[in-house]
């Protein structure tokens, strides 16, 4: 499922969580966008920002010399206000806390977006790529006995679960982790998921949280082995470019499950490609 083409912004898997995002906020009646950090969801909120006519207040980590120059161009095609503090997380929460104070000083409606969109209304983006993924399949005629995709920041993760609960398709969705241990990641999953199911008034089983850890690495953003040949071969067989943060070493783990044998026969594994610009923007 390639969401790295999904034809807004820089595409992938953000872009879903702000299609409700943004809607809620115009909804809203909002003037102004904050969120914090350099990232494929800050990059492309700043695009949607600019598109429908938001300003975006983006609080970054680290002084501007540090920054991507491909990323801090972006943020300026697009028009996005950036800050700079210290790369603490209580710096960027002061620091989006007091340019919210700022705005509302000035009579402006501010919506505040979590960091990856990672909330109850972003993660209806993925119960919605999960209706996608049924009407793929019911047409193809290919039933899916496994889903797996990159999961951090859970919305994803969230969206699919709450999509199968609803449909009650047979699959099973493993989240590849791409920073926290399985325990942590289940935990965080789990929240979002029964905040999500209460919003939307259904329920929620957890024993269908499935998150696997063992190709995380050395650590969050650390280019694994097992990442970067799954990476290249990506590259060389199929002309997909993954990331080394999120896509590749989810890649890295759906090829170790099928050289394991950890498949069923003859069973259709959907890969969901999340995006990452080949990492071009970390």
């Amino acid at each position: 499922m390639r969401e790295d083409l999904t034809g807004f912004g820089i595409g992938g898997n953000k872009v879903r969580k702000l299609d409700y995002l943004v809607g809620d906020a115009i909804a809203r009646k909002t003037d102004a966008l904050i969120t914090t950090k350099a990232s494929n969801f800050s990059r492309n909120a700043a695009a949607a920002g600019s598109a429908f006519g938001l300003e975006v207040h983006v609080i970054l980590a680290g002084q501007e010399s540090e920054q991507n120059p491909a990323s801090q161009a972006l943020f300026h095609k697009f028009g996005a206000r950036l800050y700079y503090v210290e790369d603490d997380p209580d710096a960027l929460l002061a620091e989006s806390d007091r340019v919210a104070d700022e705005l509302r000083g000035q009579g402006r409606t501010i919506y505040d977006l979590h960091p990856g969109g990672s909330d109850e209304i972003g993660s209806l983006g993925y119960v919605n790529a999960f209706a996608e993924i049924i009407q793929y399949s019911r047409d193809s005629g290919i039933q899916f006995g496994t889903i797996i995709h990159s999961t951090g920041s859970t919305a994803t993760q969230v969206g699919l679960l709450l999509g199968q609960h609803l449909s009650a398709y047979d699959t099973t969705i493993i989240g590849m982790a791409a920073s926290q241990k399985a325990g942590i990641q289940v935990e965080r999953i789990r929240r979002l998921a029964l905040s999500t199911a209460k919003f939307l008034g259904v329920g929620i089983d957890e024993a269908t949280i499935v998150v696997e850890d063992g190709f995380i690495g050395h650590g969050y953003a650390i280019p694994s082995e097992e990442g970067n040949a799954a990476t290249q071969l990506f590259a060389a067989m199929e002309g997909i470019l993954l990331d080394d943060v999120y896509t590749g070493k989810a890649a890295a783990g759906l090829m170790h499950y099928a050289r394991e044998g950890k498949f069923g026969k003859n069973e259709n594994v959907l890969f969901i490609h999340t995006g990452g610009n080949a990492g071009q923007y970390y």
